[in-house]
């Protein structure tokens, strides 16, 4: 396995930045997820890395190797793509064996010894019995799999995958990121994995970026990532329903520092907090304005008042699931969202209902402007 270092790394297409200095490290044995939506770089990256697209600038190092002018057959990396791009004409079972059959590979296996790499990495991914198939036999899924079994099976230094289950079902998709992950571990395999499904990335990865029009918005574990956004575009991507992000006024009054959405709440700010507000606070006509953020499981929803902070708003729509329910209340033109639990009595609440809202401050967070709120 090979620890991967992208260094001021940037890409261009005549005048259009598709990325723009990127600076990433996937150690050896890591799973490090890509994650964005269209648009952001996360494909041309990956392909960068397996030499599939030059680079404009920078440096890519596979264990402090520059490897920006090796070819892809050179750099010892298996890809797998959102695509299946099975051969129809191929057995599973050959397709599989393809990349240890390579000779650009120099692989020189035994039939025994490759029959062993494609029955062990089959029966891994749960397809061992289709091995005599071809692929217009199988279903969507399990082409996928066949797909993914052929990147696996080479065992290379470097594993990137693009979109690797994009096609799943839901049951499907959990079992065989079950099985990624559990691939990772057993094999210290050094992954790296491009996906638009931030839930693929909190639920796979070791480490997580963000990448928004090319450029970096945030890096970090995925609790850190979730739990502590960067940015309001990280906040309103990660999560479902995504982090409240709510814009109002910064006002100090009788020594106490508010944050006010017009006439519709007024809270008071801690003093621990105070000072990450005033950092991104901007005026506006006159004003003294932020940006707050919040998730929806950290506002607490009541019939009595629960603080001095706490607020009354009228029940917009409520939407049950399976473990918990999500109340949404109308703020102008966005929605806030409030995540309720069971013992919370939660089935009670009926829509115009006026109820109180509480937000735990330990896990507010105040942000720059960087993206249209109603827009995502």
């Amino acid at each position: 396995m090979a620890e991967v270092r992208l260094e001021n790394v940037s890409k261009y297409y005549g005048r259009k930045r598709a990325v723009q200095d990127l600076n990433i490290t996937c150690g050896e044995g890591e799973f490090l997820s890509i994650v964005g939506p269209t648009g952001a770089g996360k494909s041309t990256t990956l392909k960068m890395i397996a030499g599939i697209e030059s680079i404009s600038s920078g440096t890519i190092y596979f264990n402090e190797r520059p490897v920006n002018d090796l070819p892809p057959q050179e750099r010892n990396v298996s890809m797998a793509f959102e695509s299946y791009n099975l051969y129809p004409h191929m057995s599973v079972y050959d397709n599989i064996a393809f990349p240890l059959r390579a000779p650009r590979w120099r692989m020189h296996l035994t039939p025994q010894e490759e029959s062993r790499r494609v029955r062990e990495i089959a029966e891994f991914l749960g397809i061992d019995e289709l091995l005599e198939r071809l692929p217009q036999h199988l279903s969507g899924g399990q082409k996928q799999r066949v797909s993914l079994a052929r990147a696996l099976v080479k065992k290379p230094e470097v594993y990137l995958l693009d979109e690797p289950i994009a096609h799943l079902d839901a049951r499907l998709k959990f079992s065989t990121q079950t099985l990624l992950k559990e691939f990772a571990v057993t094999y210290r395999s050094t992954i790296i994995y491009v996906t638009h499904d931030y839930r693929e990335a909190l639920g796979l990865s070791d480490r997580m970026v963000v990448l928004r029009k090319g450029r970096i918005e945030q890096m970090g574990a995925p609790e850190e990532v979730y739990n502590r956004p960067a940015t309001d575009f990280v906040g309103k991507l990660i999560g479902e329903p995504p982090m409240n992000i709510i814009d109002g006024e910064m006002i100090t009054k009788n020594r106490e520092t508010l944050f006010t959405a017009g006439d519709l709440f007024t809270i008071r700010i801690r003093d621990d907090k105070v000072e990450s507000m005033k950092r991104v606070a901007r005026q506006e006509n006159g004003r003294t304005v932020s940006r707050l953020g919040i998730r929806c499981e950290h506002i607490h929803i009541s019939r009595k008042q629960i603080s001095e902070n706490s607020f009354r708003m009228p029940v917009y729509a409520i939407v049950h699931e399976a473990e918990s329910s999500v109340v949404t209340f109308e703020l102008r033109d966005i929605l806030l969202y409030v995540r309720t639990r069971g013992e919370e009595g939660f089935r009670d609440y009926q829509i115009k209902d006026k109820v109180w809202l509480d937000f735990d401050q330990d896990n507010i967070f105040f942000y720059e402007n960087t993206v249209d709120i109603s827009k995502m």
